[in-house]
């Protein structure tokens, strides 16, 4: 981009900007962001512009990082409102915020855009940033508690292990920090106090990456406070509160300080929650961010919106606090700001305003460019009339260049390519991603982008998150004490966690489980196998099983028997495709890849295999059966496109299926969007389209004139008839009625299906299910989806009616649930009273479907912007614009609800936000209390993900064989039953089950344990002793043992002889060894007939005599029988006699 900033060194404005006079004009965004970038280009400095709001500040940066780069700029936002900040603090915001006061302190030529209420926050000055920033080398003396509790104070979450950034773990002699300077977390390993090594590691394998010498680890809050000020606070809050003191009444007082002991008590113990922050008040001597850039020249975009904007604010903070100061939860100190005149005061200013040209104020003379919204030709035509005299340039990207070089060359219009010298007049064309185009009318120059020519947003490379998008994590063998378990030979139990016992001197740990009646059984973790999790459907508990009766066997009869049916049924059905023989499509043609291109964003590396194997399918002779599941808004509908584009070009024609109206109409929508530069004609059939119409399309359908029909079930109608129907898109099959299904089985049987749906699969049901149903999964959120920020509030009038005014603020619109159709009205009444301006739909089930269409339009067309509605949302409806949610009694609501329905906003690139708001405290019991944690941590994208993918793979199980099946899901748990059914289907499909040799396990007994110090955590024990026993062989085990030292650090003894003993068992399992047995005092161990028969029996004598005079060696019916003493060294004795005849095999 440089040249075309370099282009616009001379402009008058841009001068202005460079030489810091006072005042500078822009009438627009973009204007404003060109002057910023070629001045900063031709002197590069650090600057500091003020924005009004958030969101202008947002955008601003976005077109400085496209005209400069990602590295010269930062953005510093808080959270414009101290209410929603005093609740919920999100730690993505945290982390960018101190991500750049860290950058603003190191790197001398940082542009950072803020907004006006990031800059009179309380900020803590840099020199106690740089104080709280702690430097670690290897080899210096540090007490890993002393570290520990330098982090919290620092701002740092303990939690049990790293997966994002501002957290830290610890184990035995290791504390994993990830800090949010660095890309990758690190790991220090304490020998004693002394820092042993350091070395960076991988979130998603915990496994080391590389070594480094030293690592520096900035603060993870803004809000860092030493003693000394911690204690000045307290003294002046303890006056404060003194002098009002005949203010309240007795209870009142005693009620106001209760709340401020527990706050001061949670700043003596450095946990920095977000709600503290008006304490600051209480300092004399608080920073603000101007101090992080002291060279920084200081712009003020648009004074008056920022006047305005902080006179507002300030209005809204103090009723925030009167009201707080009302209910006995604050004190009246309303100044929790710096003034913005003190903050400037002494700093050179620069206004950016949109002034008249009557004012002596040098204009830039760039304005916006828009092209009417014609065909491209027509586009082109308009561009170069306008470019007349000037030199015009197009930046567009690849394949956008390959639709308009024929054009121009049919018109004979001359153009250079990558031609950066200033010219006078002609066209040249730039291989480079610009947002917008412009005019410069000084310079001479027009630019035209992919947004103007081509109605295209340009792909931003944005900000790789260092937060964990939202994983499906696959372990769901992270048991918590209180959990279900089902023991394969006992049945269902309630786990209650990991006892050691003593037996002789020899240490065990057991699981320990209550069955029925409370009898207990103690499980040996080694036999861990036995024992699976019970996972169902969310609230379901299963019946406890009592010991030693027989119901438990009679369960698993009958389910075997349910489950060969469905198995005789799927395996049938997959027989039957096999012989339909379908068509088989071409490879791709060059339009395809054209019509590939022409999205506008990458895939993601699921989106580009799913398309992959769906090609693959289509090109085979017979049908394909294809299942993609995805998230919503993972795209799925982008990949079905693709299908039905390569199904036309073949002179197919293809139908999409939905099971609503509005899902039909957004599908259209976006086809026609897709297709539009493709003669590809798309029709819809719903009950909108009138019958004449209808008519019509049916006729052209019937002649083969339209190639693609989107529609209800009214596409499933007898008179529906195709010209060579090729593709059936079916989107949520599972919400179709019975008589649609049959309808659909007939169509499948000799065509392509393509199967959408939302709700996943579990993984091992797919597995079992390879060969009859293909299935192809999305998993990777696109890269432009902002996390949503969740916050778990106390419901509250005023509250509500700042977030739904914050939202329609930024033209957004939003969802409010409620639950209760009874009182649904009311609830609209209210808040149509708080927000008049704001326009209310409701919708709920009793509605008829054709009344809530009718609603839910007007919502997706933006004619009403706050929706009132029960939890009909749930399903596939996609609205980019609503990007706020608020959900009235969340503690009521499963978590797998709450993750679907939170999945309805955040589907465009704003942030969106989710309110989940439960009764005031008074009246939350026990369950709901912990189900709201739950909430709280799983708005962190981690655990509750976990446990809401379960109860949808549960639900996606279901759909996926039929609903008898939950009722026996519920009574074994879903791990069991998918067990089975993969053995009926093996079975059914001839399949021969290779036989389990039951492994020999040598009864050794040694001090083998897990201690507590070194795995503290119940859930790592358990898998630990589950990967010990899943090793194959010595290579696994050896590497299972590197990454155990790897992630707990130095292992104790009695886990060494853990490994010790399972490299034993290996051995004894291996072809050589015919048996193993352990006799009174004496170890016996019996070489096989072959190895007996073909062994050097001297060497044989030799080679064990040198490893100790005690062995004995015999000879019996063929067989060597070596019999070892026990002296307390036997299992390292064991493993040296099996080594060597190993080696003596081999040579």
């Amino acid at each position: 981009m440089n040249f075309l900033l370099g282009r616009l060194a001379e402009n008058p404005a841009v001068q202005a900007c460079t030489t810091q006079q006072a005042f500078l004009s822009a009438s627009s965004l973009t204007e404003e962001a060109l002057i910023l970038a070629a001045s900063y280009v031709q002197n590069p400095r650090p600057m500091l512009i003020v924005k009004n709001n958030l969101y202008t500040a947002q955008r601003l940066a976005e077109k400085l990082k496209s005209l400069l780069s990602p590295q010269v700029c930062a953005l510093f936002s808080v959270e414009e409102s101290l209410r929603v900040e005093a609740i919920a603090a999100s730690p993505e915001a945290m982390a960018e915020k101190v991500e750049t006061l860290n950058r603003l302190l190191n790197e001398d030529q940082l542009i950072c855009v803020t907004h006006a209420s990031a800059l009179v926050r309380y900020l803590p000055s840099p020199a106690q940033f740089k104080l709280c920033t702690i430097v670690l080398k290897t080899g210096m003396d540090v007490s890993m508690n002393e570290l520990k509790r330098t982090l919290i104070a620092a701002g740092y979450q303990q939690t049990a292990r790293v997966d994002q950034p501002l957290c830290f773990a610890s184990r035995g002699g290791i504390i994993d920090i990830y800090s949010i300077n660095s890309e990758t977390p690190v790991r220090i390993e304490f020998f004693d106090t002394e820092i042993d090594s350091i070395r960076t590691f991988d979130i998603a394998t915990q496994r080391t990456l590389e070594v480094k010498a030293e690592t520096e680890i900035v603060p993870a809050s803004d809000l860092l406070l030493d003693d000394d000020q911690i204690t000045l606070i307290q003294e002046r809050v303890r006056r404060h509160l003194e002098s009002l003191k005949s203010r309240y009444t007795h209870g009142e007082y005693e009620q106001i300080e209760g709340i401020i002991d527990l706050d001061m008590e949670t700043m003596r113990a450095h946990l920095r929650e977000s709600r503290l922050y008006p304490y600051l008040s209480y300092l004399d001597d608080n920073s603000s961010l101007i101090d992080y850039c002291p060279k920084a020249q200081v712009f003020l975009s648009h004074p008056d919106q920022i006047k305005t904007h902080l006179h507002q604010l300030s209005e809204e903070t103090t009723a925030y606090i009167q009201e707080m100061t009302q209910e006995l939860k604050m004190l009246p100190r309303f100044t929790v700001q710096h003034e913005l005149n003190t903050v400037l005061a002494g700093r050179k200013i620069t206004e950016i305003d949109s002034f008249d040209s009557l004012r002596k104020v040098p204009h830039a003379m760039i304005r916006e460019v828009a092209l009417p919204n014609e065909t491209l030709a027509m586009k082109l035509e308009i561009a170069l009339k306008e470019g007349r005299g000037r030199q015009l340039y197009f930046f567009l990207q690849e394949h956008e260049l390959k639709e308009v070089v024929p054009i121009l060359k049919g018109k004979e219009i001359p153009f250079l390519i990558d031609d950066f010298k200033p010219r006078d007049e002609g066209l040249v064309l730039i291989h480079q991603a610009l947002d917008e185009g412009f005019e410069a009318l000084k310079e001479n120059f027009v630019v035209y982008t992919s947004h103007e020519l081509f109605k295209k947003k340009t792909k931003l490379g944005r900000y790789a998150s260092k937060f964990k998008e939202a994983e499906a994590l696959n372990s769901y063998q992270e048991l918590q004490p209180g959990d279900f378990i089902v023991h394969s030979q006992h049945g269902v139990g309630q786990y209650l966690g990991i006892v050691t016992r003593e037996f002789n001197g020899v240490h065990k740990d057991f699981l320990r489980v209550v069955y029925k009646g409370n009898d207990e059984l103690l499980v040996p973790l080694e036999q861990f196998r036995l024992v699976r999790k019970f996972v169902s459907r969310e609230g379901v508990v299963p019946k406890l099983n009592k010991l030693g009766s027989h119901d438990w066997e009679k369960t698993k009869q009958r389910l075997k028997d349910n489950v060969n049916e469905i198995a005789d049924r799927l395996v049938k059905l997959y027989s039957q495709r096999e012989e339909n023989i379908g068509y088989a499509y071409g490879p791709d043609t060059p339009l395809q890849q054209e019509f590939e291109d022409d999205f506008d964003y990458d895939l993601t590396p699921d989106q580009a295999l799913a398309v992959q194997e769906i090609k693959k399918d289509m090109m085979q002779p017979k049908p394909m059966d294809r299942l993609l599941c995805g998230d919503v808004g993972f795209g799925k509908t982008e990949v079905a496109l693709r299908a039905a584009f390569k199904a036309i070009t073949e002179g197919k024609q293809v139908a999409f299926l939905c099971p609503t109206t509005i899902l039909s109409l957004q599908h259209t929508a976006t086809a026609m969007k897709r297709f539009e530069n493709f003669p590809i004609r798309v029709e819809v059939l719903n009950r909108f389209v009138v019958e004449s119409k209808q008519k019509e399309i049916l006729r052209e359908l019937k002649e083969g004139k339209v190639d693609m029909i989107i529609g209800t079930h009214r596409i499933l109608s007898k008179d529906v008839q195709f010209h060579d129907l090729g593709l059936l898109v079916i989107d949520e099959e599972q919400r179709f009625g019975v008589e649609h299904k049959e309808k659909i089985k007939e169509m499948k049987e000799s065509i392509d299906v393509l199967s959408l749906s939302a709700t996943p699969i579990p993984r091992t049901l797919q597995m079992s299910l390879i060969g009859i149903r293909s299935l192809s999964q999305l998993e990777t959120p696109p890269s432009n989806r902002m996390p949503v920020q969740t916050y778990v509030i106390e419901k509250n009038r005023v509250l509500v009616k700042e977030v739904i005014e914050r939202e329609l603020a930024r033209q957004g619109q939003v969802f409010y649930l409620f639950n209760n159709i009874q009182e649904i009205y009311n609830v609209a009444r209210q808040i149509k009273q708080d927000v008049p301006e704001a326009e209310i739909a409701v919708a709920h089930g009793k509605m008829s479907r054709d009344e809530i269409e009718e609603v839910m339009m007007q919502f997706t067309d933006n004619e009403v912007n706050v929706l009132i509605c029960t939890t009909i949302i749930e399903t596939g409806i996609d609205i980019p614009n609503a990007n706020t949610i608020l959900i009235e009694n969340a503690d009521t609501f499963g978590l797998a609800q709450l993750y679907q329905i939170k999945g309805r906003v955040g589907r465009s690139d704003r942030i969106a936000y989710a309110y989940l708001m439960v009764r005031p405290r008074k009246q939350v019991n026990e369950i709901a209390q912990k189900r709201l944690q739950a909430i709280k941590e799983f708005t962190e994208l981690g655990s509750g993900y976990k446990i809401a993918m379960r109860d949808l793979t549960i639900r996606g199980a279901g759909d996926l064989l039929g609903p008898s099946q939950s009722g026996f899901i519920d009574t074994v748990g879903i791990d069991m039953y998918i067990e089975m059914l993969q053995e009926a289907i093996a079975e059914k499909k001839g399949e021969v089950k290779p036989e389990v040799k039951e492994p020999v396990r040598a009864q050794v007994q040694v001090d083998g344990y897990i201690p507590k110090q070194f795995a503290p955590l119940d859930f790592e024990k358990i898998s630990l002793y589950q990967r010990i026993d899943a090793t194959a062989d010595e290579a696994q085990l050896m590497a299972l043992k590197e990454e155990t030292q790897d992630y707990f650090g130095k292992m104790p003894k009695s886990v060494g002889l853990l490994f010790e003993k399972k490299r034993l068992d290996i051995l004894l399992n291996e072809p050589r060894i015919d048996s193993f047995r352990d006799v009174k005092n004496q170890m016996e161990i019996v070489f096989s007939k072959a190895f007996s028969d073909h062994i050097d029996g001297v060497k044989l004598f030799e080679t064990f005599t040198t490893i100790s005079k005690d062995i004995q060696l015999r000879y019996v019916q063929g067989k060597i029988i070596v019999r070892l003493p026990k002296k307390g060294n036997e299992l390292a004795l064991a493993i040296e006699v099996l080594d060597q005849s190993k080696k003596l095999e081999v040579s």
